[in-house]
């Protein structure tokens, strides 16, 4: 099987750096060259794409980590995700609404922490080396590509009401252009600043008192308090059993084990199934999505306040319950939920030790609630809006509660070793992206470059589904027939930029980047 650009993965020994940007990708390589590891790459990358991609990720947003480890085979998930701020309350938003942008839709920013932990625990570099990269980045500038470009004219409304977005992004009123140099002083010195003092500095330290400062003078709810509270979480994965292989992805709250009931619940018909693009496997992964989704849009709430356990969702006798009520005959409805887009990016680092990375980091939506932290070029998230107002529900806003996050990534191990890992952004729409691109490759045998480019799809309301064009003859008509609103969009349109590494059993690294954004695969 070919994919649109012709392109196979690409493929090494000595380690694999898949990521949404170039020069991330090269901020991952260059320190596997040094003698880091994956965690001291992978943080290189994410810092640099924080950098590069400022509209995706930011100091001011969250992180979700996959960590394998080499030695002992042991998978690690490390959730740096905030909680919403003490004081934001249901009496706090009378009108019924929780704004995308402004001062008073973020949450805690987990990021930060999230990076340090990831070094202490499993990193060999200090700070400074691994965090060397972006900071040259941001202090002498770099081109601005396509993405970022149409990301600073789409927002430009958001971008140009405060005067730190509006300078950086729209130089004399007008947005950046691809091929212009974006020079970020004030964010080169905050990660200066947190490459000397880590998560301290950012917490409790002098960036710490700048956010605190500048949130309370702005009417944000976001105060030292909350800030000096945050920790990230570590512990095991969610994992099961899937076609010889053990997949594991994030606990809650990422919504990642959407994608493991899905892939659960549909693992029965890829024996049934020609390939990745047969409508037999289309219309029952899309079917397999919906049944998960409303799982979680019913249950899915921070497990610290709501005692919420994805567990009994993927209990053997829940899955063939679920896997009963999937029609092979017909398309169904199901209350997944809202189904929002947004933006974020991801990352996949493995090293010559066999020791493996998987990182996903957002500001929620493109710039996140569209504030800048004066001074300190830090942007902050608006994930509060992850949250619902209605009462009783479990992911309704509550002061300390995290909101259900979209952030997910997924690892595959066989035999103890690592196999595969990857991920995407894309809001709701990332565990559609995971659940196409992990069944192609494991499933069907695709190369990973290859899965990344196949016609991919994304449910919506009702029957509605989004398909890119470019499917084998009778397919569109097929899955019609079964009663799905089929809309054909074109080829490498429909979203999504997965970054995936798979390794095989003689320790071979394959490398595939997504060619729906700006990133770059490369091996040592």
């Amino acid at each position: 099987m070919q994919g649109l650009t012709g392109r196979l993965a690409a493929r090494g020994y000595e380690g694999a750096v898949a990521t949404g940007h170039p020069l991330a990708t090269r901020a991952g390589i260059d320190m596997l060259r040094a003698g880091g590891n994956a965690t001291d790459a992978a943080v290189a990358a994410a810092a640099t794409m924080v950098v590069a991609a400022p509209h995706l990720s930011h100091l001011g947003g969250d992180l979700f980590l996959l960590h394998y480890d080499g030695a002992t085979g042991e998978v690690t998930a490390l959730n740096a995700s905030g909680a919403a701020p003490r004081r934001a309350t249901l009496d706090s938003y009378p009108d019924g609404s929780i704004r995308l942008r402004g001062f008073r839709s973020t949450t805690v920013p987990g990021l930060v922490g999230g990076w340090d932990l990831a070094l202490r625990l499993f990193g060999t570099r200090h700070r400074q080396e691994v965090l060397s990269a972006a900071i040259a980045h941001a202090e002498f500038g770099f081109p601005v590509g396509r993405n970022l470009a149409a990301a600073i004219r789409a927002n430009a409304d958001t971008l140009s009401a405060l005067p730190p977005t509006r300078g950086l992004f729209l130089p004399d009123g007008r947005p950046l252009e691809v091929g212009e140099t974006l020079t970020q002083t004030h964010l080169a010195g905050a990660l200066r600043a947190i490459a000397i003092g880590g998560a301290t500095e950012f917490y409790r330290g002098g960036l710490a008192s700048i956010i605190a400062e500048f949130m309370a003078a702005s009417g944000g709810d976001l105060d030292a308090e909350d800030l000096a509270a945050f920790e990230p979480a570590v512990g095991p994965p969610l994992s099961r059993p899937w076609r010889g292989y053990d997949l594991h992805v994030q606990p809650p709250v990422s919504q990642a084990h959407v994608m493991l009931e899905a892939m659960m619940i549909a693992e029965p018909l890829l024996d049934e199934c020609e390939g990745p693009l047969s409508p037999e496997w289309l219309h029952g992964g899309i079917e397999a999505i919906k049944l998960a989704y409303a799982d979680r849009h019913a249950y899915a709430g921070d497990p610290r306040a709501t005692g919420y356990d994805p567990q009994q969702l993927l209990r053997p006798e829940r899955i063939a319950a679920r896997r009963a009520e999937l029609d092979r005959s017909q398309a169904k409805l199901h209350d997944a939920g809202p189904l929002p887009a947004s933006d974020t990016t991801q990352l996949a680092v493995v090293d010559r030790q066999g020791n493996a990375v998987c990182l996903i980091q957002s500001l929620f939506h493109n710039f996140g609630c569209g504030v800048m932290v004066p001074g300190t070029g830090i942007l902050l998230n608006n994930r509060l809006a992850g949250f619902t107002l209605q009462p009783g529900h479990p992911n309704c806003l509550a002061p300390g509660k995290r909101p259900i996050h979209t952030l997910t990534t997924y690892m595959a191990t066989k035999d103890g070793r690592v196999a595969l890992l990857g991920g995407s952004p894309g809001g709701m729409n990332q565990v559609q992206t995971n659940l196409q691109t992990c069944a192609a490759i494991l499933g069907f045998g695709v190369d990973p470059q290859v899965a990344t480019e196949l016609p991919r799809w994304f449910i919506g309301d009702g029957l509605l589904v989004t398909m890119e064009d470019r499917l084998p003859p009778g397919v569109a008509e097929r899955l019609r027939e079964l009663g799905h609103d089929l809309r054909l969009c074109p080829p490498l349109h429909a979203g999504g930029c997965a970054q995936i590494i798979a390794r095989d059993c003689d320790g071979l690294l394959a490398a595939g980047s997504d060619p729906r954004g700006d990133g770059h695969a490369d091996v040592v």
